[in-house]
Parts: structure tokens; C-alpha cells; sequence
């Protein structure tokens, strides 16, 4: 085994494993000194909780995980913000990207060109937040060769045209959803759960059309957690990720102090969203992401994980509050 270290600013929590391993702690002067609080606040439940967060997991079979150093504090997330494609499922190469190829195949505009996105291409075009403005961006780099671009150029046609693709590339999605062909990702139902059950606030933030959001959470978390795990996506903010805009309108609906929100993302538009929002950002890596470096996650995982083999749960995602610039250190483990 080998191990690396990984600079993770104001890390928040740990994963926990049946597996305990030597503790990586933190130097005194990492963290700030929080005054001790009265005698009758220091619980037995909070003991237990500050023993539990001195144990290291096993790396995950995938990889790594981020392990930051205990915390001063055990307070609870007011709120958890999951992002949807590559968080609850993974949705990208198999539902959205083949969407989004059976949506050009119909569409007459972009005849007689053909426009299919391999699996390779259609990675680089996440790195733009949002579909309508993922289709602009590259039928924009192909204007000079092939339409739609080439022969459309009034821009209200073109925006017309993005908005008829990207409705019946919903629709096709929506068909993939309802068809039971993605599964959640591990961990993801007993997490959510888990947090409703405790009183802590749910929702998922998304740059995806908040029609498909809403039909992934319906179909696949079911109508319980549907009536409790509002949708804020698509089109409901102006500027999407990484802008934190969807982050700050979550908190701000839900009535919770953004410092003590915790997102889980699965990339690194999502996590500057989360930052710039003043929460604290959990990783769990998907498919398009796993190779993208994640600085100043407050930890990185490759999924949540089922109960027995969970990565983190509720009680690992203590908040300290405000985060701080680069106050602490995260570990990361590696399994070669």
C-alpha cells in the first residue's frame, strides 16, 4: 500500500469502516480551538460520535478516499444537496448522452450533417453546465462546416431549435428513466432516507431539465421521498453551476444557513458551485469524473455505499460552520 497526501481545505467529516486503521490526526494549529462548551452539553452520544470520527476506513475497492481529521464540533447538517447525473445515478453516458444523439438523428434542422457524440466526446461537452447551453457551445464550433449553424443564423431560430431538441431529448431521457434501465447509485436511498428520518432537509440541485430531475426522484426514490426532496433545477436559476446560484436558492427555500448545508457532487463544476456557496462539498466520483483532481473537496469517495459497506453516513457530515481558507488537512489513502 501506498499513500499520497492531498491538500483539502476546511475538511468536515469522516468515512467510517468496519475495518478501523492507525488515525491520521491533524496538528494542533491546523484547526481553531473552540472554547470547551458547559459540562451538561457533553453528552455520552457525543463521545461516542467524536470516538467514532478518530477511525480511518479501508480504501474503497476503486481506489481512494479523502479522510480528513477529526472535527471540534458535532453539529448536524441542517440540509443535504444532492446534484442528480453521476449523485443519484449514473445517468450521463448511457441516459442523457444516448438522449441527446437520438434527439439530432430527428431533428430535420441538422440535415443532411449527422451528429452523433461517441462516449470520449460527449465527456469533454460536460464541462459545460446545462443541455441547451452544451448543444450551443458545440454546434457553435461546427458552424463553419456543418448545420444546424452553418445555414442557421438568426439567432431566435437558434434558439428555438435548441429549446425543440432539448424538450424531445427530455422526453427520450424520461422514457429511459421510467423504464427502470439506471439504478441508483450505492448508497444513495439509504442516505437520503437516513437524513429524513433524522429531520434533516433534502433536496437535489441540478443543471439538468428540472421535468427529468423530477421523474428520476419520483420513479426511483419513490413517492415518500418525492413528497419530501423538492427539485431545484434546470431553468430555476439564471447562471448554472459553477456558479452557486441553485445552491444559495435551495438554502434559501429550505430556511437553512448555507454554512451548515452539505453538498454531494460528482465533479468539479459542481463542487466550485458548492464552495462558492459557502458549503461544505463531499465527492463521490462517477464515470466522466473519476480522473478529475477535486481540490478543496472536503472529501472525495468513489460512492456513498450501501449499509455494511457504506463510505460515509449522516453522522460523519458534521459542520464546523463558515469554512475557512485552507485551516486544516485531508489524507488521502491509496490502494495500489
Amino acid at each position: 500500500m501506498a499513500s499520497t497526501a492531498l491538500r483539502a481545505s476546511a475538511p468536515t467529516m469522516m468515512a467510517r469502516s468496519p475495518k478501523p486503521r492507525t488515525p491520521v490526526t491533524t496538528p494542533a494549529t491546523s484547526l481553531p480551538r473552540r472554547a470547551p462548551g458547559p459540562p451538561s452539553t457533553r453528552s455520552a452520544q457525543q463521545q461516542q460520535q467524536r470516538r467514532r470520527r478518530q477511525r480511518l476506513p479501508s480504501a474503497p475497492s476503486r481506489g481512494s478516499a479523502v479522510v480528513p481529521a477529526a472535527l471540534r464540533n458535532i453539529d448536524p447538517p441542517e440540509a443535504l444537496l444532492f446534484d442528480c447525473d453521476g449523485v443519484l445515478l449514473e445517468s450521463e453516458a448511457v441516459g442523457h448522452r444516448e438522449s441527446f444523439n437520438a434527439a439530432f438523428k430527428e431533428e430535420e434542422a441538422l440535415k443532411p450533417d449527422a451528429h452523433e457524440w461517441s462516449e470520449e466526446e460527449y465527456g469533454r461537452w460536460l464541462k459545460i453546465g446545462g443541455g441547451k447551453e452544451r448543444m450551443d457551445a458545440y454546434f457553435r464550433s461546427v458552424e463553419a462546416t456543418q448545420n444546424p449553424y452553418r445555414t442557421l443564423k438568426d439567432e431566435g431560430a437558434r434558439r428555438e431549435l435548441l429549446l425543440r431538441l432539448h424538450k424531445r431529448k427530455t422526453d427520450l431521457f424520461m422514457e429511459r428513466v421510467e423504464s427502470g434501465a439506471m439504478p441508483l447509485r450505492p448508497g444513495v436511498r439509504r442516505l437520503v432516507e437516513e437524513a429524513i428520518g433524522r429531520g434533516v432537509k433534502v433536496a437535489v440541485c441540478s443543471t439538468s431539465n428540472e421535468r427529468a430531475v423530477t421523474a428520476i426522484v419520483r420513479h426511483l426514490l419513490g413517492p415518500e421521498v418525492f413528497a419530501a426532496m423538492p427539485v431545484f433545477a434546470g431553468d430555476v436559476v439564471a447562471r448554472k453551476k459553477p456558479s452557486p446560484d441553485v445552491y444559495l436558492l435551495a438554502a434559501e427555500r429550505l430556511g437553512v444557513d448555507p454554512a451548515r448545508c452539505v453538498v454531494v457532487e460528482d465533479s468539479e463544476i459542481g463542487l466550485a458551485a458548492g464552495r462558492a456557496a459557502g458549503m461544505r462539498v463531499v465527492v463521490t466520483k462517477s464515470r466522466y469524473t473519476e480522473d478529475e483532481r477535486f481540490e478543496g473537496a472536503d472529501a472525495v469517495f468513489d460512492c456513498i455505499g450501501e449499509k455494511g459497506d457504506e463510505r460515509f453516513s449522516l453522522d460523519d457530515l458534521t459542520t464546523p460552520g463558515p469554512l475557512g481558507d485552507s485551516s486544516s488537512r485531508a489524507a488521502v489513502l491509496e490502494e495500489e
